[in-house]
């Protein structure tokens, strides 16, 4: 299998990366999340947990995190600022996941699928609803844009999709939307790139 260059980008440098978005503001959105999960002490995967930021929220929180990144180097970060398991996982592999289908209660996905190619998107995302058990919560935020896709210079595939899009491929892959909201918060709607989606695994 071709390296990803994706994560060989952010494994070059994922020392600057786990500095530079240590202070990035996630709570609003992880409390939302824990709302829409609605029990003590629930399974969450972290999904492209990076340097483990939001792990380190979630555990605080009381939840049961498990944290998966592409990039092994990342990973070591988070396990070490995080005190939490953490696997590598590419989620372009055909390798198996280390864990067994409905094994959690949430998936986070905070700023991943921007880097997954469009094809992709619904085999993975029929995986990530088979991971959940029934009624399970899965987030996922990345920034909008107009379609536009490809190979950026720095080496990371980059895709800015059409919300439409976006929760059109979601809604196929077996979820139905709960709540959306823009992001940053706090910002004019013009400067809100980013859209949050939660959505609930439906049988």
């Amino acid at each position: 299998m071709a390296a990803n260059p994706t994560l060989a980008h952010y494994s070059a440098h994922a020392a600057l990366y786990a500095d530079l978005l240590a202070d990035h503001d996630s709570a609003f959105a992880r409390q939302r999340f824990l709302e829409a999960l609605g029990r003590t002490a629930p399974a969450i995967l972290d999904l492209g947990c990076g340097a483990g930021r939001d792990l380190a929220g979630f555990r605080d929180a009381g939840a049961r995190v498990t944290g998966a990144d592409g990039s092994a180097a990342l990973a070591a970060i988070a396990v070490e600022r995080a005190q939490s398991k953490v696997h590598v996982l590419d989620l372009l592999s055909p390798a198996p996941a280390p864990w067994m289908d409905a094994a959690f209660d949430g998936i986070w996905a905070h700023h991943l699928f921007f880097h997954l190619p469009s094809p992709a998107l619904p085999p993975i995302l029929a995986r990530l609803h088979g991971w959940l058990r029934p009624g399970g919560v899965f987030y996922a935020c990345d920034p909008m844009g107009d379609g536009m896709e490809g190979m950026a210079q720095d080496g990371r595939h980059l895709v800015f999709r059409r919300p439409q899009s976006w929760k059109a491929a979601v809604r196929a892959a077996g979820f139905r939307l709960e709540a959306e909201w823009r992001r940053p918060e706090g910002l004019p709607r013009r400067q809100q790139d980013w859209l949050a989606t939660l959505w609930r695994a439906e049988p």
